[in-house]
C-alpha cells in the first residue's frame, strides 16, 4: 500500500481514480492545483505524487499546474525541500495532449524530473503497475 497524492482539478475523474487506487490498497488525497499540493506534501509525507499536467478554472489554463509542482519539487526551487519530498516518485498524467501543439507535454514533464507520463485517461492496470514499479523501487 503506498500513500499517493493525486493533483487533478477535474473533480470528477481524481474521484473516480481515488476509488479505484483505494480499492487496490492505496491512501489517496487529492488537490486541485500545484499550490494545494505543494502545501500537503509540507504537511504530510507521500510516497508517490500522480499529477495532471494541466489546470483550468473558468475555462482558462492557470500555471497552477503538474509543470509548475514537477518543477517545484525537482527543479532550482527544490533545495529548500526535505529529501524525501526531491525523491518522491512521480507520474505525470494529461489528456491535453489530444489538443494540437500540445503532443509533446508527457516528454516534457520527464524532462523536467516526472519518473513515468501517461495519458489520461490511463489505463488503469498500466497506472497500478507503475505505482507499484516506482514505489517499490524507493523501499
Amino acid at each position: 500500500m503506498a500513500k499517493i497524492l493525486l493533483m487533478d482539478d477535474d473533480e470528477l475523474f481524481a474521484s473516480v481514480l481515488s476509488e479505484v487506487l483505494a480499492s487496490s490498497g492505496h491512501a489517496v488525497r487529492t488537490a486541485t492545483t500545484a499550490s494545494q499540493a505543494m502545501d500537503m506534501i509540507t504537511n504530510g509525507r507521500f510516497d508517490l505524487l500522480i499529477t495532471d499536467i494541466i489546470v483550468r478554472r473558468e475555462d482558462q489554463t492557470i500555471p497552477d499546474g503538474g509543470i509548475s509542482l514537477i518543477s517545484r519539487l525537482r527543479g532550482a526551487l527544490s533545495w529548500n525541500l526535505q529529501p524525501w519530498m526531491k525523491e518522491m516518485p512521480i507520474i505525470a498524467i494529461s489528456g491535453a495532449i489530444r489538443n494540437q501543439g500540445l503532443s509533446d507535454l508527457l516528454r516534457i514533464t520527464k524532462d523536467l524530473g516526472a519518473d513515468m507520463a501517461l495519458p489520461k485517461p490511463c489505463d488503469t492496470g498500466e497506472l497500478l503497475d507503475a505505482i507499484n514499479l516506482l514505489t517499490r523501487r524507493r523501499k
